[in-house]
């Protein structure tokens, strides 16, 4: 399938930017948007970027399919909720069959208000041709989860690997959720980050009661999309229409006047169009907590602890596969504090170690089937998993 595989020669077209927005201050949202969509793709186009040292070039679904054939001797592309009943990716589907090339996506994930097993998704006609162009070019695809697995065999897809997020590795401790627990069990919060949840309807409570907390300690909502919300984080008013922000004011805070809502947004808002920039902030905080499953992820990825509350297929697929601290909907708005929640969420950092480590080989194996050279952070880590065992090497990590 692949001709050339050698690591040293090999051409790599990566779908997708590297993980900053160049020159984000001189656009305006929309531009920003049309570059990165969600700033959470930031996140994992980052950590490919860091993974990835063959040679490596950077284009998008907009790229001249001639040019990119020519260029490249294989597609790399750092996937997200592609399978989702939403959206039609037939505009992809005709990048694919004209390209012609190779193709190998990691972080594949479905999408759906259910984590349903036997659920059958009815997927968009583009979508589904999409999904048959990458698997017939694939030796295998990346996947995030069992359910993911499972929606894409339904559909005769059978070529997957689960892996979980790309983002899992951006660190480079090996005993990283060891860290992690620890720091549960002495977690002062005098400072934690919020991670926005979109201003959905079904999230209102859980958001009003994120907000509760926010004002408590010390905190910053970040965040992420939809492109409304990006707007205020950048303090854009004048990008924003002006139904969307009443909506939104009596949405997440009905007790505060239009004034006084102006300036909370002015003082805890804030949005992040470079990894390293989001990564260094997340290291300065104690907690992050909130819906967006790559906010949280990052920190963790930055040492700082982070629970997730997961509200769909999506967020508690990949808490699942990666062993990520989470709490359901229903459990955070039990909660009585954040004490509380740590309680709920009962991290194992060992477990998570262990896991990840298998998640490493695999994302490495999967990578070098396809002849790329991978950095040291994944090596090393994948390293301490012995295939022939099946398990993690009794050298394993000294915790």
């Amino acid at each position: 399938m692949i001709q050339n595989t050698n690591s040293e020669t090999l051409r790599i077209g990566i779908i997708g930017g590297v993980g900053f927005v160049p020159a984000s201050y001189a656009l305006s949202t929309r531009e920003v948007f049309q570059f990165c969509g969600n700033t959470g793709n930031l996140a994992f186009r980052y950590a490919v970027s860091l993974h990835v040292e063959s040679s490596k070039q950077y284009f998008s679904w907009h790229s001249d399919p001639s040019l990119v054939k020519e260029s490249c001797d294989l597609i790399l592309f750092p996937a997200a909720n592609q399978i989702n009943p939403r959206h039609d990716w037939g505009r992809m589907a005709d990048f694919i069959e004209k390209v012609n090339l190779p193709c190998l996506l990691v972080g594949l994930g479905a999408q759906s208000l259910d984590f349903e097993p036997n659920l059958h998704l009815q997927l968009q006609k583009g979508t589904v041709r999409w999904l048959h162009a990458i698997a017939e070019r694939s030796i295998s695809i990346g996947v995030r989860g069992d359910y993911t697995a499972e929606i894409l065999g339904k559909m005769g897809i059978h070529n997957t690997e689960v892996i979980g997020c790309p983002t899992n590795f951006i660190s480079r401790h090996i005993d990283l959720g060891t860290i992690i627990e620890k720091k549960f069990a002495n977690l002062v919060p005098n400072q934690i980050v919020i991670t926005d949840g979109a201003g959905r309807a079904k999230l209102k409570e859980l958001e009003r009661k994120l907000i509760d907390w926010m004002c408590i300690y010390n905190s910053k909502y970040i965040c992420q999309s939809p492109e409304n919300m990006v707007k205020l984080a950048r303090k854009r008013f004048d990008e924003i229409p002006t139904d969307w922000l009443s909506s939104f004011h009596k949405y997440l805070t009905p007790h505060l006047s239009y004034e006084e809502f102006v300036i909370f947004v002015k003082k805890y808002f804030l949005v992040f169009f470079d990894t390293s920039a989001w990564l260094e902030f997340l290291s300065s905080v104690d907690l992050s907590l909130g819906t967006r499953l790559h906010g949280n992820m990052l920190a963790i990825q930055s040492l700082t602890p982070s629970i997730c509350i997961c509200h769909d297929s999506r967020t508690q697929e990949l808490c699942q596969t990666m062993m990520i601290p989470h709490v359901s909907q229903q459990e955070f708005m039990k909660a009585k504090d954040i004490y509380e929640l740590i309680d709920f969420a009962s991290f194992d950092g060992l477990a998570f170690d262990k896991n990840r480590i298998k998640l490493a080989f695999k994302y490495r194996k999967l990578l070098t089937r396809y002849g790329i050279k991978v950095n040291s952070h994944v090596e090393n880590i994948a390293d301490l998993y012995s295939a022939n065992e099946n398990r993690v090497s009794a050298r394993e990590i000294k915790l």
